[in-house]
């Protein structure tokens, strides 16, 4: 055999039966493959007493068991055919296997471990049509989270990711705001947030915000890839964030699950799924409905979702599916406080008339074809029909919402259509060389073709949820009505290059073609008379850009001992500016005509352990170097849209977890694990465009968004069918706007809340579970333990400006049902 076997293995060890007392024998073996060699890092898996272990360099292995039993053992690599076999247990005994071997791609393995007792590994070197080697990856496995999924919390979710900051302003979990290492949390907009593989977002190029947020109840895991991620992800500087959907249990054709939570402010949410496997064709339906009241006036929700996932394997080769998302919701906005109204009372409204709703509708097809044995073929082919409205009123919340005579003000409407098609499709390619190691090649293209509509027209003067446009004589305000077509094309290509056992070298280039263009009327109110006479004066604005952008990495892998491994990578990012960036205008927000495009690069320098027996850490340095960052200035009470300057960032990450248990050689069938995951951030303005003339703003101020340190810890407890979990989450002071606006606490009934700093905050979050036998569980989450008063957002828009409040403590109880 021309190589090692390298998986990801996690050692977990969990007995799941009252066996401790018993007298252990000790087990050893040793799995060869059908020539007598021994094979390092195979998975053996005993179900009866939930023991997990791997074989070492010499393809030995160890269990102690109690004696006068028959188990039987599950072997597993990724370069072997499963096989189980039955160990009848008497004494000391000594165990020997032969398995086949498979001659496929060794490299299709990536350093690190492929189970993941803790929650979290790597993504592998290739994985699923995608290469990952040399990069900053996580991938969390939401079905062993002990956390709050009901209310999709993010900040248990992402807990174990360095550097990710997070908004905290949505009641339900509709919408997932998480940004990080100096990027706006914005609906994820920094990200190519992607659901099995393929774009969710409302368009990808020119308005890659996320509505839509799966329910964590049918992920089985979330792929995290750092800037790196911009050769195959397109043009940004965050990466990517892909949610893989749960497929359905293989081992029977109809399995029914069904979780129900009741919480805190009427929270009522119930998530039912189909799923099975019949013949050859898998499948996984969803169906769930969430509403709640929340923890504010005037923030009730009202959520539905469905899901389909269709998988047929028409041979050993070609395997199809096709999935069907659809989600809708309306949530009621209570708009943002000054920072006297937050001091006063935290949990107050000043907003009873605001509202946003969604409309999401994705279809998928997807097709994987094994064309040899080292040669497969991945293709994507997707789609968008979808529709976000808001309504409300857009000024500062010292400005009270009052009637004027008989009726309030007209509200804003600002309504997007979106109609998107795309096609990636990826090739990955592995071949031996002279020397007889394994290299691989990524090449991969995409077309993606999207049709956006932007229109801000004047609403009702109610107080529903009437997105009516309404026709009146009003001209006090800004309306607009914009169509936004564009087309994406790209060709990227990515190496494995080994240049021995341990050292490899990763290059890649993507080239980009982007076509955007933007057609619309323009309503501005011009005064006319010396006596206040208004008129509306209609512009027609069209235009037309092209772009021929070329991104270029550089990445490296070098494992010392198969315990460690540093990984390296330099990224060129590039973010074209979006359709808001471009158009969207109120009376108290313009737009800079002169906005342009975003550039840079991305750095990352780490360390990590190749497993994760009895711990695991990683230790890394980042650099992101970003020019023309856009942002709000504030310039003559206006706030202006525009490319403020350069930036530089940089990071140290750090995350520890360790089996304390394991780690101290105990046997026992306890679990007790902990986990520490933190990072310091500094980001600056290195040189301020000339353009920008608003106070405040000048080289060497803190860029916004970006909390200098940022910390999450916990530890979880698992004993038997019981398991408990305890999270704390410190995030430092960051500013929320470029010139570091601070308030002055003397004078604080003068504020806004639309700009100035956002205090550090320390939250903590409890979550527990009880398994009664394979049907019934249940869970309870408290969030906010200390009923924590904070806020990780000021707002200049939706969902109201000011400051967003975070919610304070919050509880629910879930009941399961498998069947």
């Amino acid at each position: 055999m021309k190589g090692r076997i390298f998986t990801l293995i996690v050692l977990s060890i969990l007995y799941m039966h009252n066996s401790y007392s018993q007298q252990l024998s000790t087990i050893k073996g040793i799995v060869k493959n059908e020539k007598g060699e021994p094979l390092q890092d195979v998975l053996l898996y005993l179900n009866q007493k939930k023991l997990l272990t791997t074989t070492d360099e010499k393809g030995r292995f160890e269990f102690k068991l109690p004696a006068n039993s028959t188990y039987e053992i599950l072997l597993q690599s990724i370069n072997i055919s499963p096989v189980v076999k039955t160990l009848v247990v008497q004494g000391n005994t000594y165990f020997e296997v032969e398995v086949e071997e498979i001659v496929t791609s060794l490299k299709e393995v990536v350093i690190g471990s492929e189970t993941d007792a803790f929650g979290i590994r790597q993504l592998r070197s290739l994985e699923a049509g995608g290469l990952y080697e040399g990069k900053k990856t996580e991938v969390i496995n939401i079905e062993k989270l002990i956390s709050n999924k009901a209310t999709n919390n993010a900040r248990q979710a992402f807990s174990k990711v360095p550097s990710l900051n997070i908004w905290e302003s949505d009641n339900g979990g509709l919408q997932l705001d998480i940004g990080g290492r100096g990027l706006s949390p914005r609906r994820t907009s920094s990200f190519n947030t992607r659901q099995n593989g393929y774009d969710i977002s409302a368009d990808a190029l020119g308005y890659p915000e996320s509505y839509y947020t799966p329910p964590l109840q049918a992920v089985k895991q979330v792929e995290v890839v750092r800037g790196a991620g911009a050769l195959q992800y397109g043009s940004q500087f965050g990466g990517l964030v892909n949610f893989k959907l749960k497929k359905g249990d293989s081992s029977r054709p109809v399995n029914f699950e069904s979780h129900n939570t009741y919480g805190a402010y009427q929270l009522f949410n119930t998530f039912n799924s189909l799923h099975g496997q019949i013949g050859k064709l898998n499948h996984y339906s969803y169906v769930f409905y969430k509403r709640g009241n929340g923890w504010r006036p005037n923030s009730a929700f009202d959520q539905f979702g469905a899901y389909t996932s269709l998988n047929y394997d028409v041979s050993s080769k070609l395997k199809l599916g096709l999935d069907f998302t659809h989600m809708y919701y309306l949530s009621q906005q209570a708009g943002g406080l000054t920072d006297e109204q937050f001091r006063e009372d935290p949990q107050q409204s000043t907003r009873s008339r605001n509202w946003f709703r969604v409309n999401w509708t994705l279809p998928a097809f997807n097709l994987e074809y094994d064309i040899s044995a080292n040669t497969k073929l991945y293709s994507r082919t997707f789609g968008l029909i979808a529709r976000r409205g808001s309504l409300g009123i857009l000024t500062t919340p010292d400005e009270p919402d009052v009637a004027q005579s008989d009726e309030f003000q007209n509200r804003d409407l600002i309504d997007g259509k979106f109609r998107n098609i795309g096609n990636e499709t990826r090739l990955t390619i592995n071949y031996d060389t002279k020397k007889g190691l394994k290299n691989s090649i990524l090449i991969g293209t995409r077309f993606y073709r999207g049709f956006t509509n932007f229109s801000q027209q004047l609403g009702s003067t109610g107080a529903d949820a009437d997105f009516k446009i309404v026709d009146t004589a009003i001209v006090d305000r800004r309306k607009s009505d914009f169509d936004f077509p564009n087309f994406n094309g790209a060709v990227f290509v990515e190496k494995i290059l080994r240049l021995n056992e341990t050292l490899s070298l990763i290059p890649g280039i993507r080239y980009e073609y982007i076509f955007t263009s933007s057609d619309g009327i323009l309503t501005t109110p011009v005064r006319v008379s010396a006596f206040g006479d208004v008129v509306e004066q209609d512009s027609i604005n069209s235009s037309e850009r092209q772009r021929h952008v070329f991104l270029y990495g550089l990445g490296l892998s070098k494992r010392f001992n198969e315990k460690y491994e540093l990984y390296s990578n330099a990224t060129a990012n590039y973010r074209a500016i979006n359709f808001t960036d471009i158009q969207i205008q109120t009376n108290t927000q313009l737009v800079d005509p002169s906005i342009n495009d975003e550039n840079g690069f991305s750095f990352d320098l780490g360390l990590r352990k190749l497993n994760f027996k009895p711990f695991f850490f990683e230790a890394g340095l980042f650099f992101i170097q970003y020019n023309d960052r856009i942002g709000e200035v504030l310039d003559d009470g206006l706030r202006v849209r525009t490319n403020i300057g350069s930036g530089r960032i940089v990071g140290l990450e750090v995350f520890f977890e360790s089996d304390i248990f394991a780690l101290l050689k105990k046997e026992t069938d306890q679990q007790l694990s902990i986990f520490f995951n933190g990072s310091i951030n500094r980001g600056v303005y290195t040189q301020i465009n000339d353009r920008i003339t608003a106070d405040g703003i000048r080289s060497g101020n803190r860029l916004e968004d970006i909390p200098q340190y940022n910390i999450k810890s916990g530890v979880s407890y698992r004993y038997k069918n019981f398991s408990a979990s305890l999270q704390t989450t410190f995030v430092g002071e960051q500013f929320s706007d470029a010139a570091n606006t601070r308030v002055n606490i003397s004078s604080l009934v003068e504020t806004t809340g639309v700009f100035g700093e956002i205090p550090a905050y320390f939250v903590m979050d409890f979550s527990a579970r009880y398994q009664f036998n394979d049907v019934l569980s249940v869970s309870t989450s408290v969030n906010n333990l200390l009923n924590e008063a904070y806020f990780t957002r000021r707002a200049t828009a939706y969902p109201g400006p000011g400051i967003i409040p975070a919610l304070g403590r919050i509880w629910n109880a879930t009941l399961s049902l498998k069947l």
